[in-house]
């Protein structure tokens, strides 16, 4: 049986339009979100203010062959029974979860 277990994110200061690297964030973020749209990447939330781009398990792959080139930098924290994938593609984090793998006894 599946369960969800829902996380409170940290507080995080929201993005002022007034700070000089606002435009810039945005511009990746709004590029990166319509580059794997363009390809087919199924993406299930989009949060600015964390500069994260939440997509499905089941494109993986597909993001794998079309961004793998400009991955920077990859993290996996265990969440109860999900593992919380993030990939940094052009200075956004994108993210998926995954079932945690038992460890064989």
């Amino acid at each position: 049986m599946a369960a969800v277990h829902l996380v409170t994110p940290p507080p995080v200061q929201p993005l002022s339009i007034l700070t000089e690297e606002f435009p810039e964030k945005l511009a990746a973020f709004n590029g990166l979100t319509r580059d794997m749209r363009e390809v087919g990447i199924v993406i299930k939330a989009l949060v600015l203010s964390d500069h994260k781009i939440f997509v499905d398990p089941h494109s993986l792959d597909l993001l794998s062959r079309r961004f793998g080139h400009e991955l920077r930098g990859m993290r996996c924290i265990a969440e109860g029974r999900l593992a919380r994938n993030t990939a940094t593609i052009r200075g956004v984090g994108v993210v998926w979860f995954t079932l945690v793998k038992e460890q064989d006894k």
